[in-house]
């Protein structure tokens, strides 16, 4: 039983650092249907440039009773690995358009998203209920069969296009020091 321990916390890291290719690469997804939110429309760019900072807009109409919105968003990359959600809280200036910005990083294969409406009892709705509701490809990406995107110019990566994000190249490595973390725990529980 104890050395399915690191077998199994293995298994779970693995799982969750990957990018799902359960949709079809380059394709855009959004919601459109915002039936009793009070949301008018959500807009952002069609795509996901590697250079610009990538601006997700609400708009909220009257019926709204809502006094904060989150964007919940996830960048997934090219390696394969998505980095931890994160939620961030959107601003306004006159009640009806709320905005945030996520910036670009190198070698991004798409940034998804839901939408947090936050009422004055603090009670939340989540747009859509469970998941992602919106998911925009980058400008060149590549969803583990292939690459594609507007500034992909052929070959085998994108290294044309990649001109800000993270200049130490500490994307992919994040995910596989991870990795082997759990195999060096597992030796040393599997020693003792």
């Amino acid at each position: 039983m104890r050395p399915l321990i690191p077998l199994t916390l293995v298994m779970i890291l693995i799982s969750a650092a990957t990018v799902s290719a359960a949709s079809e690469g380059g394709v855009n997804k959004s919601v459109d249907e915002f039936a009793d939110t009070g949301i008018d429309n959500v807009d952002s760019p069609s795509v996901f440039s590697q250079v610009e900072d990538f601006v997700i807009s609400v708009n909220i109409n009257e019926s709204s009773d809502a006094v904060k919105i989150y964007a919940t968003t996830q960048i997934c990359v090219n390696s394969g690995l998505c980095y931890p959600p994160e939620q961030i809280e959107m601003v306004t200036e006159d009640n009806t358009t709320w905005t945030t910005t996520v910036s670009p990083m190198t070698d991004q294969t798409y940034v998804n998203w839901n939408i947090i409406l936050e009422n004055a009892s603090e009670n939340q709705t989540k747009i859509p209920e469970t998941g992602f509701g919106w998911k925009v490809w980058s400008d060149c990406w590549n969803d583990g069969t292939g690459w594609g995107g507007e500034g992909y110019e052929g070959g085998e990566s994108c290294d044309d296009v990649l001109v800000s994000g993270d200049p130490e190249g500490t994307v992919p490595t994040v995910g596989i020091a991870a990795v082997i973390s759990v195999f060096v725990m597992a030796a040393i529980i599997r020693r003792h």
